[in-house]
């Protein structure tokens, strides 16, 4: 149901309100000041919003404050009648003398998100699928994981055919390129595929391996993304190929608090001059090379927070002159020994940069990936989800959208989190994650189950584990693989607006619409089922559910809805 229509339509907000706090460090501030509902009101043109958290709140559209009717909702909350919304309106804050919190109020459109249909499955090829124990320790010499199981792209050529029944669009590589370690991030030369990787000793054969991996991937719709590290390289860099100005890095000096740690580790990394321009040239070349020459579908910046905005920026645009559909995401985590990354941090790099323009298409949303392993692994207060929303909300305020996750190479495992290792916990929180207005990935096993053995906080190698290929849980594959269907059929997940229903300890309920339909997703992260009531969306509607989950039924007349959720669930509706 499109969001003019719904504009058109009657109904009361509800009052239901939520006050848990956030549980995690380094909220921001003003973090208790949240919406509880967001609803169209009585008349073509109004809103009507409850908020919590303040007596006294305003209410922003688009970073601007507008004139609204306030009255008591009950429970410590308030509502705000809004009337003549403007046409086009796209941000709905709330906050006392700036927003705190934000709402979507409109469908991106797909230009301005063109990539939030990606579903990215990322392989650490040292343990996906061994293709030819030959080349399993070449060129090898430090930091060989304890796990290492000799992966390489004649095993994830090995493996097409599954990656492609998964429905996945891109797979994203950890680093190619010749190096001397397990990782792959220690880069010795861009330009040359690594031993360990591909063929010993001959660069033309595993260049060779590279593009038939490619082929065969995109003959069956995924693409490859390429992990790119570009703030440092190996102190042994081989400049001989592929440089002409025969630069090397050179700095061992430590930049940030992430490089300070990587140091005590001896990782044997040097950074790369930034101030050189030759230097930022060679790099930008590097990375359009790949793109030019090579085909590949996006690139993954590892650690963005080592370079400045202006070089993000200039590669960017150099990029998407020469291939548009690129898909260009950072990784900005803030902490390399802690959780405590910064929202405000990552915004930064969502921001454009004065007279070059944007940074990134997107970058992996840490502080959600904690949330959502809190809440679903660890039973923890399910409010935490729709508040950090909001929060995220405002913090990027419409620059770019988060691409999600629940695994990483670099955290433990959710499932190494969970107080059981039920698929249904794994599986509500991948739901949920493919609901949510982004793209996501997909770690290597997470569609299996895959566990790593260890639950620690901050930077943790321990998901870095063969993929169990003798033992595969078939039944949870295939309700993964469904997931990731509907997240790449349903265009009102990828840019839909979204509108907060209901958040309390174990459930949360959203809408999410866009100019065609509108889309129900509940949560239930209780261990036994539980029925909610909420105000509808489009009353009047008729509901389909997704992934063979309950149908919402229609309650009163007044436009409540009833819905019976299964526990431990994420549940997805459709308006027919």
């Amino acid at each position: 149901m499109a969001w003019e229509h719904i504009m058109r339509l009657s109904r009361t907000a509800s009052t239901t309100a939520f006050v848990a706090g956030f549980l995690l460090a380094g909220a921001p501030a003003g973090a208790e000041e949240r919406f509880v509902t967001v609803l169209p009101g009585e008349s073509p043109g109004t809103l009507v919003v409850t908020v919590t958290g303040n007596k006294s709140p305003s209410v922003w559209i688009d970073g601007e404050a507008t004139p609204a009717r306030f009255e008591s909702a009950g429970n410590g909350a308030v509502r705000a009648v809004i009337s003549d919304l403007p046409s086009g309106s796209s941000l709905l804050g709330t906050g006392s003398g700036k927003p705190v919190a934000a709402i979507p109020l409109r469908a991106a459109r797909p230009e301005e998100a063109p990539f939030n249909d990606r579903v990215v499955y990322h392989i650490m090829l040292g343990y996906f699928a061994n293709g030819t124990p030959a080349n399993d320790r070449a060129g090898m010499r430090r930091w060989i994981h304890r796990r290492y199981a000799g992966g390489d792209l004649q095993g994830v050529l090995s493996k097409a055919d599954y990656l492609g029944s998964l429905g996945i669009t891109d797979v994203w590589l950890s680093p190619v390129f010749q190096s001397e370690t397990s990782h792959g991030y220690d880069v010795q030369n861009y330009y040359r595929i690594g031993d360990s990787r591909a063929v010993p000793g001959d660069p033309d054969a595993s260049l060779n391996l590279f593009r038939e991996l490619a082929r065969t991937l995109g003959d069956a719709g995924v693409g490859i993304i390429l992990d790119l590290p570009l703030d440092y390289g190996a102190g042994t860099y081989d400049r001989r190929a592929g440089d002409p100005n025969r630069l090397k890095p050179r700095s061992t000096k430590a930049r940030q608090e992430a490089e300070k740690v990587w140091e005590s580790w001896g990782t044997g990394f040097k950074y790369w001059n930034m101030r050189d321009e030759d230097t930022r040239e060679f790099l930008r070349e590097v990375a359009l090379h790949w793109a030019r020459e090579e085909g590949v579908s996006g690139f993954r910046m590892d650690y963005v927070r080592g370079v400045d905005h202006a070089f993000w920026a200039e590669i960017y645009r150099e990029l998407k002159a020469e291939r548009p559909d690129l898909f260009v995401f950072g990784e900005a985590w803030q902490d390399a020994h802690g959780p405590g990354t910064n929202m405000g941090d990552i915004a930064k790099y969502y921001e454009p940069v004065d007279d070059i323009g944007p940074q990134f298409d997107s970058l992996i949303e840490f502080p959600m990936k904690i949330v959502m392993t809190d809440v679903f692994a660890r039973d923890g207060d399910a409010r935490q989800l729709e508040r950090w929303l909001q929060s995220t909300e405002q913090a990027y305020r419409g620059h770019g959208h988060p691409i999600y996750f629940i695994d990483s190479h670099d955290m433990s495992r959710f499932s190494d989190w969970a107080v059981d290792r039920s698929d249904e916990r794994l599986l509500a929180a991948v739901t949920f994650m493919a609901t949510l207005r982004g793209p996501m990935i997909l770690f290597y096993g997470t569609e299996t189950g895959l566990a790593g053995g260890k639950a620690a906080a901050g930077f943790d190698d321990s998901g870095r584990i063969p993929m169990p290929w003798d033992a595969l849980n078939e039944d949870l594959i295939q309700r993964m693989t469904a997931v990731i269907n509907m997240k790449r059929d349903l265009p009102v997940l990828q840019r839909g607006a979204r509108w907060p229903l209901l958040a309390d300890a174990n459930a949360v309920v959203m809408a999410r619409a866009n100019d065609t339909t509108t889309a129900l997703v509940a949560v239930n992260t209780s261990t036994e089922s539980r029925t909610v009531e909420f105000q509808s969306p489009a009353p009047g509607a008729l509901w389909a559910a997704r992934l063979d989950g309950p149908v919402p039924v229609s309650g009163t007349d007044n436009g409540m809805l009833s819905w019976t959720l299964p526990a431990l669930a994420t549940v997805v509706a459709v308006a027919q």
